[in-house]
């Protein structure tokens, strides 16, 4: 199966159809060029961005936005779960559930570390008057 132009894409997910890769050298194949792609696309971006955040909190924003969008994949993959039972494909099954409970402990970790964003309280030193 050839990877189909983003036009012939298209054109199958408007009438409701999905592409669909044979084997799994095609589809290990189309998830390296998605990372490559990826990776080139929003590599620098991404850098040039982190490199001009120059306190913890101006980590803060950026934090609480990826961890709603780690959110919205964790539940997306409980939904595929979902679905994916109902088909009785069991290794789909295991590999979306891991999937999902990856996504969501990644979502607390984003939460820990926006919370650490947050400067630590002044603890007030006292003296003793003797």
């Amino acid at each position: 199966m050839n990877v189909p132009s983003k036009l012939t894409a298209l054109a199958a997910r408007l009438i409701g159809k999905n592409w669909a890769h044979e084997s799994a050298e095609e589809l290990a194949a189309a998830l390296d060029k998605q990372i490559d792609q990826l990776r080139e696309a929003n590599m620098p971006e991404h850098l040039a961005g982190a490199a001009s955040l120059t306190s913890a909190p101006a980590f803060q924003p950026g934090l609480v936005d990826l961890r709603g969008d780690v959110y919205d994949a964790a539940v997306y993959l409980d939904a595929l779960t979902t679905s994916a039972t109902a088909t009785g494909n069991v290794d789909l099954v295991d590999a979306l559930r891991e999937a999902g409970e990856t996504a969501h402990e990644l979502v607390a970790r984003l939460a820990a570390a926006a919370h650490a964003t947050i400067p630590a309280p002044a603890v007030p030193v006292t003296s003793r008057v003797a």
